[in-house]
């Protein structure tokens, strides 16, 4: 596809346009699959956060009530939308329509019928006072409410990989309240909250697996972490009482309010299967609430409760290095050390040194070995190639955590996001680690954890700042060979070198200050290359061999200029990128035209083919409601496949579907809906190779159903100088019937029209129709008439 030069320009194989559009290896042009949903919109619509209002003052007067608040309220008050009232007067307490709203003297008004009156306030403490909160779900007096079944918004999502299992990838999807997660291979559902309900996501975040944990990250708020792994209890027995749904399934670790999936329930007529939100818990049973009533004993054979463990915060506030921890009794049987010590403090993933110890321990003096284990407060174990010594020959033995090389260890600080890469997780240094982080006001900083522990950084030692302070600031990290990383700032790109072990001797160099990077989610390697945007268009940098890179000059999306000129750079950050089945895909905010700036979310997918080598559609959901979160590639059994996130929670597999988009598109819509592929190929100009104006007499098509339906499509002709488009004429009217599944035609039909130049267009209105090739005839004026093709 190339949008850049005139069409007469093109050379033979190439496109004006290709909308929604897929290029084979044989040179055909056909209309994409559609997108399959795996799972509907999460999002409720209902108010997951709700920020109450003391009221000062309250007067009814003329059928009016004025509400004089103790703050500014927020934009959510809009007139003609409903609010609630709590301990104000029976006569105006609960939901009430607003009619004005005045952010200057912080006064609302409402219509209420009754005689003039001035009300009672009772009190000026949240809690005891009268409170105003948009919305019409329940009131609350308190300070905040979290409200675990209503999602206003999804932040962030990833792709997490079980290594216990070679089938189970699980998709995870950061909204308010609650992780939502979905298992790929059997789309089941799992849920799990941040700190037990007491902490909320509320803004893009991103999420990264690393040493077995996923990682959410909230910019300057501390980094939420969870042990993605699914655990499992057998259930012992299973009933259902109306709604209720009882479990009994010994020692299984839940309480009220944690998410539980239940699995492989059988003898039901209304499936029980699903994930659920604890009710009532004791140590072996526990209670949920499913939405229909039925009564019955299940099956409960093979059946199981399946859950993930709550995200909760990282090591934050000072950091205290431990004393050296001795122990006199330490026993090792088959390479694994126990050692007792009180209120150790470790914790699996812990690094610890070998200082001294009696034999066989002596052997191991400055060793390093990491925390294996920590069944206790006092108790933790770690793995060592040494002689066994049983209790009663218990050995002394001495370790200690590695000193820092400056000030001091700090713990993992906030950030916006984070690249694993030889062993460390690297972050941009914007923030503290402090129970509250504060903003550091700094931009160009990284800084790195130590090897296999991300929670323990070196803020001298493991401290870069590649810029040395020049007006540029940190947009990503890409990890390129193993010893080297790419920093991509917003005007240029750096070269850090030597990071594989000790980090005393790193270098830094410049690979180009030309250009930066727009989008930190849209770089992408791809073999010896690294694709990203920047306000010019789609780069890449290139490996001229392992350790140096060369930027080019032109951005590979030069091609199609007048696309790239249309994204809303207000919201370019929002794009990301991925490369999958040998096509680079990016997601942008595409405005209708050039400088609209009426494009607020990723609605557009700019595929590029590395095989052809050039890009080869700009793919749109036919809707202004579908908004792309993430690309993401996952392993659905024992295939990869390409999926997107939508800001409304759904997930959705590209390419995966005949017959249309089957996507959602709106809160709370659960159940779908196909949209119809709107697709479009503009072939390029032909001119006959000549200047002169020609007679356009007839064309012929080369056209083949898919082998899953029939096709039919709308042939029409764009001349230029003059300037017309014919009216389209359908496949079905110049056949006579559509054409079958996997039947192909060589269609014919006049064009009788006269310009410099013409086009056809090809608009394919049913069916995945593959286009072969184009040809027409044309007629240099009073001259013989020659064939292009």
């Amino acid at each position: 596809m190339n949008a850049r030069l005139r069409p007469n320009q093109l050379k033979p194989g190439e496109v004006a346009l290709s909308k929604n559009g897929r290029m084979n290896e044989d040179g055909t042009w056909q209309t994409r699959k559609g997108l399959s949903t795996l799972f509907g919109s999460i999002t409720s619509g209902a108010n997951a956060i709700r920020l109450p209002y003391t009221i000062l003052s309250a007067q009814r007067q003329s059928n009016v009530v004025t509400l004089v608040l103790n703050a500014t309220p927020s934009l959510s008050f809009v007139p003609s939308e409903s609010f609630h009232i709590d301990d104000l007067d029976s006569s105006v307490n609960g939901t009430q329509t607003l009619s004005s709203v005045n952010f200057t003297t912080k006064t609302l008004t409402f219509a209420n019928s009754g005689s003039d009156t001035t009300f009672t306030i009772n009190g000026n403490n949240v809690g005891n006072t009268s409170v105003v909160s948009p919305g019409t779900s329940i009131s609350t007096t308190l300070n905040f409410t979290l409200n675990d079944n209503g999602v206003n918004e999804v932040f962030g999502s990833a792709v997490f990989s079980d290594a216990t299992s070679n089938n189970d990838d699980y998709i995870f999807t950061a909204t308010d309240t609650t992780c939502i997660i979905l298992r790929l291979k059997d789309s089941a559902l799992f849920k799990c909250r941040y700190v037990a309900g007491g902490e909320s996501v509320d803004g893009p975040v991103q999420m990264v697996q690393g040493l077995g944990k996923m990682y959410i990250f909230r910019t300057n708020q501390i980094t939420l972490e969870a042990s993605p792994e699914v655990q499992r209890v057998d259930i012992a027995s299973a009933s259902q009482s109306g709604q209720t749904i009882t479990v009994n399934a010994t020692a299984h670790g839940r309480t009220a309010n944690d998410y539980v999936t239940l699995t492989g329930l059988g003898n039901w007529t209304d499936n029980p299967n699903d994930c659920y939100q604890i009710e009532t818990a004791s140590t072996n049973q526990f209670t949920v609430k499913m939405a229909t009533s039925q009564t019955t004993t299940f099956n409960v054979s093979g059946a199981q409760v399946e859950f993930f463990l709550d995200f909760s915060k990282v090591a934050n506030g000072t950091y205290t290095a431990p004393l050296y921890l001795t122990d006199t009794t330490t026993v090792a049987q088959d390479g694994v050390v126990t050692m007792d010590i009180n209120n150790h403090g470790l914790s699996v993933g812990d690094n610890l040194t070998i200082q001294s110890g009696t034999s066989p321990f002596d052997l191991f003096a400055d060793q390093k070995v990491r925390v294996t284990g920590a069944p206790t407060v006092n108790q933790f174990t770690f793995n060592l190639e040494v002689a066994n010594v049983s209790v009663g020959q218990s050995k002394s033995l001495t370790v200690n955590k590695p000193l820092a090389i400056g000030k001091g260890f700090i713990h993992q600080p906030a950030a916006p996001w984070g690249v694993v890469h030889e062993r460390r997780l690297w972050l941009p240094y914007w923030y503290t680690s402090e129970t509250n982080p504060t903003d550091r006001g700094i931009r160009d900083e990284i800084v790195a954890s130590d090897i296999m522990d991300f929670n323990t950084f070196d803020v001298i030692g493991n401290q870069f700042r590649p810029t040395a302070g020049q007006s540029d600031y940190l947009v990503q990290l890409t990890p390129f060979t193993k010893d080297s990383l790419v920093v991509f700032n917003r005007k240029s790109i750096h070269l850090m070198t030597g990071i594989s072990g000790s980090l005393a001797d790193v270098s830094t160099n410049v690979v180009t200050t030309e250009i930066g990077c727009s989008a930190r989610k849209t770089v992408v390697q791809v073999a010896n290359q690294i694709f990203f945007l920047s306000d010019r268009g789609i780069f890449s940098v290139e490996f001229l061999d392992e350790y140096n890179l060369r930027g080019t000059g032109t951005p590979i999306s030069e091609s199609i200029q007048p696309f790239i000129d249309r994204i809303n750079q207000d919201y370019v950050h929002l794009s990301c990128g991925v490369y999958f089945n040998n096509r680079l895909w990016i997601a942008v905010p595409l405005d209708s035209l050039p400088g609209a700036d009426d494009a607020t979310k990723l609605n557009t997918i700019i595929v590029y083919s590395l095989i052809n080598g050039g890009f080869e559609s700009i793919d749109t959901v036919n809707s202004a409601d579908f908004a792309i979160r993430e690309l993401l590639i996952g392993k659905e059994g024992s295939q990869n496949a390409l999926y997107l996130s939508t800001e409304e929670g759904g997930i959705h597999k590209v390419d995966g579907a005949e017959g249309g988009d089957v996507v959602s598109l709106t809160a709370g819509q659960a159940i779908p809906e196909t949209i119809n592929v709107v697709s479009q190929c503009t072939t390029r100009q032909y001119d006959a190779d000549t200047a002169d104006r020609k007679m356009f007499a007839r064309s012929e098509l080369h056209i083949k159903s898919s082998d899953e339906g029939l096709s039919d499509g709308d042939i029409s002709f764009i001349t230029e100088d003059p300037d017309s488009t014919t009216s389209a004429t359908s496949i079905s009217t110049l056949l006579g019937s559509t054409l079958p599944a996997s039947e192909d035609s060589s269609i014919r039909l006049g064009v009788r029209k006269r310009g410099f130049g013409i086009q056809t267009d090809f608009k394919p209105t049913a069916g995945r129709p593959f286009l072969r090739a184009v040809k027409i005839d044309a007629r240099v004026t009073d001259r013989s008439t020659t064939s292009i093709s």
